[in-house]
C-alpha cells in the first residue's frame, strides 16, 4: 500500500509539472507567436520620371507579404514626410494632384505594416513624377520676325534694325545623320553675338532649324520616322535652346509631304517639340511653312492639327518664279492674298498666328535661276528704284542685262497693312538682304503698322 501511494503521489506531480511546462512554452492550447514585421515595397506605377498632364494618377505598388495595410507617403522632396493615405488594404491608390501655375515633381512611396509594426527604410524606395503644365507663352502683338543667316557679320547690321523686330531667328542648325543637332560652321560666338545683340534691341531670339543640304532632307525624315528618334533629336534641341539662353526654335523643315508619309511624322515632331518647349509657357515654336498656293502632298502635309501647337506661322509666300515664262513676279500682292487667304480662310488657321513672308531680294523670270540672288540693296545699288517692284541689272549667273522682280517700300507697305489687317505679322528672308537707310523694307513695314523703333 505504501508503495502504491508513493507511486500516484509522483504521477500526480508529473502530470502536474509537463501541464505547467505547456503552458510557459506557448504550447498546447495558447496564443500563436506574433507576425514578423513586413518589409518595404516597390512602386510600379507610374514609372519613375513620368510626366503627367493631367490631375490623376493612380500609385500602384507590388504585394508584400505579411502586411495587412499600407501608408502611403507623398511629397515635393526626395524623402518625403506627409502620409496621405493610411492602411490602405490595396495595392494602389488613387489621388488627385493639386493644380499648380508650373509643373511640380513629387516623390512617394509606401510603408506595408501590421500588427507588429510597419516597416523601416522605406523612403529609400521612393519614386517621382511630374505634374507637368503646358502652356503657350504670351503673345506679343504684331510680329515682325527677321531671319539673319549665321553667315552675316552682325557687326555689320545697324542696332536699329534689331529694334525693327521682335524676333530675330538665327539660320541655320541642320539635323545630322545621328538625328541631332549640327551647328552651323561660323563660330559658336555668332550666336552669342546675335543673342546678345537682339536682347539688348528687345527682341526674341529662336533657334532656326532647317534640313540642311546634301542628306539633310533624309536625315529630317529617318529622325523624325521614330519615337526614340524624335525624342533624342528634342532633347538635343532642348540641350542648344537653354545652354545659349534662347527663346525657343523655329522649325524649317523643307518640305514634309503627304506621298513619304513625312506629313504624318512631321505632325507627330511638332506636337512633341512644342510639349517641351511650351512646358510652363517657357519657349515659343514657330514654323516656317509653304506658301500654299499649289495644291499637293506639301501642302497638305500640314495639317490642322498643329495649329494649335505652334505658336505662329512664317507663310513663305516667295519664290513663286517661272525659267520659262517672262515678266513674271515671285512675290507680287496678288501673292500674298491668295496665301493668306488659303491658310485663313480655306484652312482655318487662327488669323493671330499667320505671319506673312515678305522677300528681301529680287528674282528674274523666263530664264533660268542662278543659285546667287541679287538683294534688294544689291538691286538699289544697280540703279533700283526703292519704291518699285522690277528693275533691269546685270548680274553674273544671268543673261545681261535683265529683269529683276523685287518688293519695293510700296509693296511692303501693302503687304503689311494686309496682314495687320487679317493676319498678324510679317517675315522677311533675311535681314543682311535688306537696305541699311530710309529704304529699308523692314522700316516701311514698320511704319505702316504703327511699331516704334
Amino acid at each position: 500500500m505504501r508503495f502504491n501511494r508513493l507511486s500516484f503521489v509522483l504521477l500526480v506531480f508529473s502530470v502536474v509539472l509537463i501541464h505547467s511546462c505547456s503552458k510557459k512554452s506557448g504550447g498546447g492550447g495558447g496564443n500563436p507567436p506574433p507576425p514578423n514585421v513586413p518589409g518595404c515595397a516597390s512602386n510600379t506605377a507610374p514609372a519613375n520620371g513620368t510626366m503627367l498632364t493631367t490631375t490623376s494618377v493612380t500609385l500602384t505598388w507590388a504585394s508584400v507579404s505579411g502586411a495587412t495595410g499600407y501608408d502611403v507617403y507623398l511629397g515635393t522632396t526626395s524623402s518625403p514626410s506627409t502620409i496621405i493615405a493610411s492602411n490602405v488594404t490595396a495595392t494602389s491608390y488613387s489621388y488627385s494632384v493639386p493644380v499648380t501655375a508650373t509643373s511640380t515633381t513629387y516623390y512617394w512611396y509606401v510603408q506595408p505594416k501590421n500588427a507588429t509594426g510597419g516597416a523601416t527604410g522605406c523612403a529609400t524606395t521612393a519614386t517621382s513624377f511630374t505634374y507637368t503644365v503646358i502652356q503657350t507663352p504670351p503673345a506679343f502683338g504684331y510680329y515682325v520676325v527677321g531671319y539673319l543667316p549665321s553667315y552675316r557679320s552682325v557687326t555689320s547690321i545697324p542696332d536699329v534694325k534689331f529694334r525693327m523686330t521682335n524676333v530675330v531667328v538665327y539660320a541655320f542648325y541642320a539635323v545630322n545623320t545621328a538625328g541631332t543637332l549640327s551647328a552651323p560652321s561660323s563660330p559658336a560666338s555668332t550666336l552669342v553675338a546675335v543673342r546678345d545683340k537682339a536682347r539688348a534691341n528687345n527682341a526674341k531670339v529662336l533657334l532656326g532649324i532647317n534640313d540642311g543640304s546634301g542628306d539633310g532632307k533624309t536625315n529630317f525624315k529617318n529622325m523624325a520616322s521614330t519615337a526614340a528618334g524624335r525624342n533624342n533629336f528634342i532633347k538635343d534641341v532642348m540641350n542648344v535652346v537653354r545652354a545659349n539662353n534662347l527663346d525657343g526654335v523655329d522649325m524649317d523643315w523643307e518640305f514634309p509631304s503627304t506621298s513619304d508619309g513625312t506629313d504624318a511624322t512631321f505632325t507627330l515632331l511638332m506636337k512633341e517639340l512644342s510639349d517641351s518647349l511650351h512646358r510652363d509657357g517657357r519657349y515659343y515654336l514657330s514654323a516656317a511653312i509653304t506658301a500654299g498656293k499649289y495644291a499637293g502632298g506639301i501642302r497638305d502635309a500640314i495639317r490642322a492639327e498643329i495649329f494649335p501647337y505652334v505658336d505662329f506661322f512664317n507663310i513663305m509666300a516667295y519664290d513663286d518664279f517661272s525659267t520659262t515664262v517672262p515678266y513674271r513676279h515671285h512675290s507680287d500682292y496678288t501673292l500674298a492674298t491668295v496665301c493668306l487667304n488659303y491658310w485663313l480662310n480655306t484652312r482655318g488657321m487662327p488669323a493671330s498666328k499667320a505671319v506673312l513672308g515678305i522677300p528681301a531680294y529680287g528674282r528674274p523670270s523666263g530664264i533660268t535661276q542662278s543659285n546667287t540672288i541679287l538683294t534688294y540693296n544689291g538691286i538699289l545699288g544697280q540703279g533700283g528704284n526703292p519704291q518699285y517692284d522690277s528693275a533691269v541689272v546685270t548680274a553674273s549667273g544671268y543673261p545681261s542685262p535683265y529683269t529683276i522682280y523685287y518688293n519695293g517700300q510700296y509693296t511692303t507697305k501693302r503687304k503689311a497693312k494686309l496682314a495687320k489687317d487679317i493676319a498678324n505679322g510679317v517675315m522677311f528672308w533675311e535681314k543682311g538682304q535688306d537696305a541699311h537707310d530710309v529704304n529699308s523694307l523692314m522700316k516701311a513695314a514698320c511704319d505702316t503698322v504703327g511699331r516704334a523703333y
